[in-house]
């Protein structure tokens, strides 16, 4: 039942209210961000909430954003011993607690959940106020939380069609992952627009190398790049380096880079990733789900280098995809040292026609439209889709139904992506 007016039918009159709920890192919190920039163009008066924790990501992200944000109690439970599993317990109490008390607030006419700790609590909310609630899956081997909510889900926006098998027949729709607008921005405006080069990659006899670790960093890449800068690249002039190291290692990475290369520039987060992705020539990171998707909108060419400790290894498969098509290399973690990352930038430096054919490889595997795609959606679920947006349905995963029964064995636990 729908609980802005207690009724199955909400007023068609009234604003179309969205909840959507999702944080701890950005591969959570993006795609919740692109589809609400999709809602607000497709529908300028929507009401967005933002249910998130006060210690994630989201608590800066969300309001950079221009949406309304609610912080509930949340935290995780795998590998966790009594006292922690107690804790999580009384979170989870108290964090569903606190959403009942904001979606009776807000009264949304849907939930989207984008996974992480936070879309729990939410999720469970919304199935006790019986509010239409939907997910958006990034990776082919879901996560626990859209894993357990997806039993109660109307939709689950799957970022790869193979995720569909984990979700009940009929519920899973091959969006792709959705991207903000500015992403598909960079591919328009071409490689180093940002600095009003215009110049195809690697022909001006500079190459621009992007290294990024996620939202919290990397310490594999960030140790590599300090030891390319003391070694490989260290009188090199034909090199402009920006690696984002995340807040915990920037100085140490910055004092060990300085007056190395001929141009170097060491930040702890990228705050406009769009822009950089323009500036690069040759982008070296993780290959987590939503990252592939923001390099393929970009049309970029990567090094990838899989976080060893993902669930069900998802990284190293998404990695190893991208190579099959031509539009990355693939380095493991354990091989991944200064020596092997300059070897790797270097061998695409000096082969321009390689950089622009890999960066066409990637663009092919961009889905521009998903973040329409699920706003639609979900105006859908609202039964509230404007006139004019009445464009097709995301299709079912694979354009067929899958069984319950072929849910695959669910995964072990994995260390936390902080000490990646």
């Amino acid at each position: 039942m729908n609980p802005r007016r207690g009724q199955r039918h909400p007023d068609p009159a009234a604003p179309v209210r969205v909840v959507l709920a999702g944080g701890g890192t950005g591969g959570h919190i993006y795609p919740a961000l692109a589809v609400a920039e999709a809602l607000r163009r497709l529908e300028p008066q929507i009401r967005l909430l933002y249910i998130g924790t006060r210690q994630g990501l989201e608590s800066r992200l969300v309001p950079a954003a221009g949406l309304d944000l609610v912080h509930v109690a949340a935290s995780g439970y795998r590998g966790l011993g009594p006292v922690a599993r107690a804790r999580f317990a009384a979170n989870l109490v108290l964090g569903v607690l606190q959403s009942l008390a904001a979606l009776r607030r807000f009264r949304p006419d849907v939930v989207l959940g984008s996974g992480g700790f936070v879309s729990l609590p939410v999720g469970l909310a919304a199935r006790a106020l019986r509010c239409p609630l939907a997910l958006q899956e990034q990776n082919a081997i879901p996560g626990s939380t859209n894993r357990l909510l997806g039993r109660w889900a109307r939709r689950v926006y799957l970022g790869f069609a193979e995720a569909a098998p984990y979700f009940p027949a009929g519920r899973g729709r091959d969006t792709g992952n959705p991207v903000r607008a500015a992403f598909a921005g960079a591919l328009q405006e071409g490689p180093r627009a940002a600095d009003g080069e215009g110049r195809p990659a690697g022909t001006d006899g500079v190459c621009h190398v992007l290294v990024f670790g996620g939202s919290r960093g990397a310490r594999t890449l960030n140790r590599a790049v300090v030891d390319a800068a003391r070694g490989a690249w260290a009188t090199r002039t034909d090199l402009s380096l920006w690696a984002q190291t995340g807040a915990g290692e920037h100085e140490a990475v910055a004092r060990s880079c300085v007056g190395r290369l001929g141009a170097t520039r060491i930040t702890p987060y990228i705050d406009d990733m769009p822009a950089a992705l323009r500036w690069a020539d040759v982008v070296v990171c993780r290959a987590g789900a939503m990252t592939l998707a923001e390099l393929a909108a970009a049309g970029c060419a990567a090094v990838l280098v899989p976080y060893p400790h993902a669930t069900d290894q998802h990284q190293l498969r998404n990695a190893k995809s991208r190579e099959d098509a031509g539009a990355a290399l693939l380095l493991l973690d354990e091989l991944c040292t200064g020596e092997s990352l300059a070897a790797c930038v270097d061998g695409l430096r000096r082969d321009p026609a390689r950089l622009r054919a890999m960066a066409s490889a990637a663009r092919r595997a961009a889905r521009p439209d998903a973040a329409m795609e699920i706003a639609a959606d979900l105006m859908r679920l609202a039964g509230r889709l404007p006139a004019g947006a009445e464009g097709p349905a995301p299709r079912s995963a694979g354009n067929k139904e899958l069984p319950c029964s072929a849910t695959p064995a669910t995964s072990t636990s994995s260390p936390s992506a902080a000490s990646a």
